[in-house]
């Protein structure tokens, strides 16, 4: 091979396939960055002269400290000041669970909301629970699946696969939800487990309500949590004018609401998967195979089913407890739904601070990661622990707060109106269950940013073993505690299974740490 004896200016492409890459460590960096860009030994020898690329990579060698490099970053986007984005992300984090707060306040302020209302009988109130908890937990599972797959395509920017995945997995819960509709149906025509009108109201609140969760699940994919309460208060706006205006009583101007409401979400959220293809000109149409697809999505249809019956099994053992005091197998209890409503609201307020969590933690780990050489990595894994142990303190102190001033804003209201709702909240048990409960929750959303933290490493199977443990932990500590001592105990079987799922998340989120950098490059 001839020898050739280079003096050419390479800089032009050393600067191309360093682009957005960082300063090279040496030149055998270099050959696989030339690499990375497309050249062979065969391109290296007969367009720049070279033996092969390790001798390009060599050459070229001479440029590291020739030029200037941007800081590395794992993206692009501008990351906004420490303030600003902890507020953007809080506020994002209230977003999430903001329709939950709006159900409530409005319950409060004028005593009806889409499946809520403070003047209706025990019985309908029971019905309708249980319409609406039934639509939570079918509807829960597909809802995660459509939001981590629908969601990991979007951020791939592969949006032909998200619209079509995302049908596949939206049109298979509404599968899963007439499959349980007409196994609900078939229970209660064969055991008359309820009277039929009030069967009627469950059955008609579990269809409308699980199209309305499974078309929200959607809008969560694509994060725009505005415009999902912007839909929960058109829903309230309905289902006032039906009521309030034109006089139509609960639970029908609810179903009227509801079903307007249905046709409306259905229509945008179609509209939202169709653009998706429409506006994507180059991308193909091939799908992963059904069976790989439902396959690797397992842990999350599982972490959603468990999730929610999580958050409703202390209120259908509180329900069910005294049942020969009781017309039905399960009875709607006040007292008990007041206390924890009210504690819901402090559980909104904590929500904000799983979305400051993990992408606070996804900034440092981003900017850390740079910082540290590969033998510093002990260093690196410190770093990262210490900002996870801090801001679990914060958190602590600011849900201690958030509890305490929810109470007193209840007390203060009460003390200044007469209104009866707020005065339910001081009788009974219902301030017991409130402080239980929630402290439960604050334990929960604890638990839910460490899984976050280990969904963001693609530790999804124990995810699922915690709220596994922490479902068990809920019922029996429930059904034991409330068939024992009272209804009210039941708010005990939530908070054990809050602790329980905070403690298997947070056991694995040390080991997580104990060897952070195997987790994190073993993540992608």
């Amino acid at each position: 091979m001839q020898e050739y004896v280079h003096t050419e200016d390479l800089s032009a492409l050393y600067a191309e396939i360093t682009k957005e890459r960082g300063k090279p460590f040496d030149a055998w960096e270099i050959s696989a960055l030339l690499e990375i860009y497309g050249l062979r030994d065969i391109d290296a020898q007969e367009e720049y002269h070279f033996q092969d690329i390790f001798d390009m990579g060599k050459y070229l060698e001479k440029y590291i400290n020739a030029q200037t490099y941007p800081e590395k970053t794992l993206t692009t986007e501008k990351v906004p000041p420490f303030s600003t984005r902890i507020w953007k992300n809080y506020v994002k984090g209230l977003a999430f669970a903001m329709p939950m707060f709006i159900q409530i306040f409005f319950t409060v302020v004028i005593g009806y909301a889409i499946w809520s209302g403070i003047n209706v009988d025990e019985a309908k109130a029971t019905a309708i629970a249980l319409g609406t908890f039934a639509a939570l937990i079918v509807t829960g599972a597909s809802a995660q699946a459509v939001g981590r797959k629908g969601l990991f395509y979007i951020k791939q920017e592969e949006y032909v696969l998200a619209a079509n995945v995302t049908k596949v997995l939206i049109n298979t819960g509404f599968v899963l939800v007439l499959i349980v509709g007409i196994i609900f149906v078939a229970i209660n025509f064969f055991f008359d487990v309820l009277p039929a009108y009030y069967f009627w109201i469950l059955i008609m609140f579990y269809f409308l309500l699980s199209n309305f969760f499974l078309n929200v699940a959607i809008y969560y994919m694509f994060e725009e949590y505005a415009h999902i309460t912007y839909f929960v208060l058109f829903g309230v706006f309905l289902t006032y004018i039906f009521h309030g205006i034109l006089k139509v009583q609960l639970p029908d101007a609810q179903f009227y609401g509801l079903i307007i409401l249905d046709i409306v979400i259905s229509l945008f959220a179609y509209r939202k998967i169709e653009k998706l293809k429409s506006d994507t000109v180059s991308e193909g149409e091939v799908s992963p195979r059904a069976s790989i697809l439902f396959y690797s999505l397992i842990p999350f249809y599982l972490y959603g089913f468990l999730y929610f019956t999580f958050l409703l099994a202390d209120r259908l053992i509180s329900w069910s407890t005294n049942v020969e005091a009781k017309p039905y197998f399960i009875w709607f209890n006040v007292p008990y739904e007041v206390g924890l409503d009210w504690a819901l609201v402090a559980l909104v307020l904590m929500m904000g601070f799983t979305e400051v969590s993990i992408y606070e933690f996804m900034y440092r780990i981003n900017k850390t990661v740079f910082i540290y050489r590969y033998n510093n990595y002990k260093e690196f894994k410190n770093e990262i622990y210490s900002f996870f142990k801090k801001f679990n303190i914060v958190f602590i102190i600011f849900s201690i707060i958030i509890i305490i001033v929810v109470y007193f804003v209840i007390y203060i209201a009460f003390k200044m109106t007469d209104y009866a709702y707020l005065a339910i909240f001081f009788h009974s048990f219902t301030p017991y269950v409130y402080w239980i409960a929630a402290v439960a929750y604050a334990f929960l959303v604890n638990g839910l940013m460490n899984i976050l933290f280990i969904f963001s490493f693609s530790r999804q199977y124990f995810s699922v073993k915690s709220m596994f443990y922490a479902t068990i932990a809920n019922i029996i500590v429930g059904m034991l505690l409330s068939r024992a001592l009272g209804l009210e105990y039941a708010v005990f079987g939530l908070l054990v299974g809050s602790i329980v799922f905070w403690y298997f998340s947070f056991k694995y989120i040390k080991q997580m740490f104990r060897d952070l950098e195997f987790y994190y490059y073993s993540a992608f």
